[in-house]
């Protein structure tokens, strides 16, 4: 005989096993199920935590190039290994200050100084 896999069938056969067994298959089915549901839904929540992550990571990476692009046009390139060590290391607000400052400042160690 061919394996059933019409998805209604299945259904409605693991139902009817599950209502055919003792109370304690039943539970160990239902605790069984649960485990399944929360494995897939710890899954999901790791992949869309994931993703932000990789966003945020890129915006930020978005964001030191182009202030690592606007310091070399107005001091010229290539800059100070320091320079690049701070843009490496810095927060989303340090950067956020450092470009304030970019257009302020006269020299390129004044723009780290705020």
């Amino acid at each position: 005989m061919a394996q059933l896999t019409h998805t209604p069938v299945v259904t409605a056969l693991r139902s009817l096993e599950t209502l055919s067994q003792t109370k304690e298959e039943q539970l160990r089915a239902i605790a069984r199920q649960r485990a399944v549901w929360d494995y897939n839904t710890d899954i999901i929540t790791a992949r869309e935590e994931g993703i932000e992550e990789g966003i945020q990571k890129g915006r930020e990476e978005g964001m030191k190039i182009f202030l690592r692009s606007m310091i070399e046009t107005k001091f010229g390139q290539p800059l100070p290994d320091w320079v690049l060590s701070r843009l490496r290391t810095a927060t989303p607000e340090q950067l956020q200050q450092w470009g304030i400052s970019l257009a302020q400042v006269q020299r390129l160690e004044d723009i780290f100084d705020t």
